[in-house]
């Protein structure tokens, strides 16, 4: 069998498109293995079609109708639980529909460069080395948060799922949230390796994350520990374009439309606040919400040694800039 996210990478990567519905993932995911459902992609009449289309118009198409290479493209690096959501809803605003670059979590590897030639916005769960897939001059930003708070949130967020919509999504971080209290949560070995949860930010920065839907689990892509590598990140993180942290909100928005050059935003709606999505129910439903004390935070420490660093240093940086600005 093979997962969700490789089902979605496949039909991304060989059609071009996602698949139609859950229950066209379901089959999939029965497959023996991802070369096995790949070839299958392959042998389809619609792979057929399409790449008899491609190559008759690759004759025909100009390379200016892919936009121009020298077009400088925005970058938004979304964290998980950072606030990112409410910025994203703000940019969106700036760009034609037709710009916005669709992908959502960090599937940019998965597109061909003419592909991502097209658009000028970009924005999703991307590591640092994806950004730099997409062709041309970038404008890269990014939102921080203190790290022990972010990751009570993401606790909060991923347990507020209904049973059946995690079930759905195959989310195995999800599903533990839901099943451990907060403090067994954190000290589980699989949630103390994932990659977006053991310095997840720093991560973003320094190194790759090699599972594309944050929530999924897969203990087969694991990564090095990043605990020493805090300071490397705040240099990647000091040579963006900009970056604003969660707890400053309005002067980080402010900062980072003032580096794009666009005008500041006349008001700010926030956007996926959980008592908000708890309330309006749909994907969510009401839980108990997981508050920090010094407990918890002395077992989620160490699982943030360097997104600690970065952020110590970010905010020193962070006040500098919004003096000068």
């Amino acid at each position: 069998m093979i997962s969700r996210d490789d089902v979605f990478s496949g039909y991304r990567l060989i059609l071009g498109r996602e698949p139609e519905n859950e229950g066209v993932v379901d089959y999939h995911c029965l497959s023996e293995d991802v070369l096995t459902f790949r070839k299958v992609l392959i042998e389809s009449e619609e792979f057929s079609e399409l790449y008899a289309m491609m190559a008759k118009q690759s004759l025909d198409i100009p390379f200016y109708e892919w936009g121009s290479h020298d077009a400088v493209r925005v970058v938004f690096m979304h964290g998980p639980k950072t606030g990112g959501t409410t910025l994203h809803n703000l940019l969106i605003q700036l760009f034609p529909k037709e710009l916005i670059f669709s992908e959502r979590f960090n599937g940019i590897k998965n597109h061909v460069v003419g592909t991502l030639a097209r658009f000028s916005y970009f924005s999703g769960h991307f590591d640092l080395i994806s950004c730099q897939l997409i062709p041309g001059e970038k404008k890269i930003v990014t939102f921080l948060r203190e790290p022990v708070s972010r990751l009570i949130s993401l606790y909060n967020f991923l347990k507020a799922h209904r049973h059946d919509v995690v079930a759905r999504n195959n989310w195995g971080l999800a599903r533990l949230a839901s099943s451990l209290s907060v403090e067994d949560f954190f000290r589980s070995p699989v949630v103390r390796s994932h990659p977006y949860i053991e310095n997840g930010m720093t991560r973003a920065l320094v190194d790759f994350f090699p599972i594309e839907i944050w929530p999924v689990i897969d203990e087969k892509a694991c990564r090095p520990s990043l605990s020493g590598a805090g300071e490397e990140a705040l240099e990647r993180l000091s040579s963006l374009t900009a970056f604003g942290v969660l707890e400053h909100y309005e002067a980080s928005v402010n900062l980072i439309f003032d580096s794009l050059s666009f005008p500041r935003p006349a008001s700010i709606d926030r956007k996926m606040v959980l008592s908000d999505l708890m309330a309006d129910a749909g994907n969510y439903r009401k839980v108990e919400v997981a508050k920090e004390n010094p407990r918890l935070r002395s077992i989620i420490k160490d699982l943030v040694s360097a997104d600690l660093v970065l952020y110590e240093g970010a905010m020193d940086l962070f006040r500098q800039r919004v003096s000068l600005s």
